[in-house]
């Protein structure tokens, strides 16, 4: 399959045609990402065996709640959801491959969108195709919140029967042991974040951070 017959492909097509209704912004990003994609001399390329790569995993990945429960995320993510996916973890430098284009992806979005599956979901991902011992970390106001990505990684895991016997949970984090990477869900309010060295962190509810201590702590922790 070439790379213009895939979902996230397709959703900027259809966005930048009208097929999908879409803000000025939305409509920016798809056109951006169409013109690099199809243009040689652009200095970042898809890396098409991630993209393979991650796409075989969705078939091994099931949901774990809603109408879809049991099915493969494969089957039910949605166009902007494998256009998120995609541009996060398979652009790369196109004369340095292992680093990629995006270091920071911001996802705004409305309640009750699938939000917390897509990132437990990339996470998942990443603990499977990172390099060995990496460190991946969700920070927040408070651990219930800090927690919730945990939550819904557990139950994604579990209600994938093909990947489950590959991971370790426990009350405090979730271990790859094909990979011997790590999750862990930090409380600003109780953990200390320096000296961790994280491969990827997402923080939640950033409006109600206090400070941008926990951003800044995790943002410095990867300069390796």
């Amino acid at each position: 399959m070439s790379f213009k017959e895939h979902q996230a492909y397709k959703y900027a097509v259809d966005v930048c045609e009208g097929n999908i209704i879409a803000g000025k912004y939305i409509k920016k990003v798809c056109q951006n990402f169409l013109d690099d994609v199809n243009n040689e001399n652009c200095k970042y390329i898809i890396d098409y065996n991630s993209v393979i790569v991650i796409t075989g995993l969705t078939k091994l990945i099931n949901m774990a709640t809603g109408l879809c429960v049991g099915k493969p995320a494969y089957e039910t993510l949605s166009g902007f959801q494998w256009f998120f996916i995609i541009n996060a973890l398979c652009w790369k430098h196109k004369d340095n491959m292992k680093k990629r284009r995006y270091e920071k992806s911001v996802l705004l979005i409305a309640r009750k969108s699938g939000k917390s599956f897509l990132v437990a979901l990339i996470f998942l991902i990443l603990l499977l195709i990172e390099p060995e011992l990496s460190e991946l970390y969700s920070v927040a106001p408070d651990r219930e919140l800090s927690s919730i990505v945990k939550k819904e990684l557990e139950n994604t895991i579990n209600a994938s029967p093909l990947i489950a016997k590959h991971f370790k949970i426990t009350r405090s984090e979730i271990r790859c042991l094909l990979t011997k990477s790590k999750f862990v869900p930090l409380a600003c309010s109780e953990n200390r974040l320096d000296g961790r060295l994280a491969t990827a962190f997402v923080a939640d509810e950033v409006g109600a951070l206090r400070t941008s201590y926990p951003i800044q702590a995790m943002q410095s922790s990867q300069m390796s």
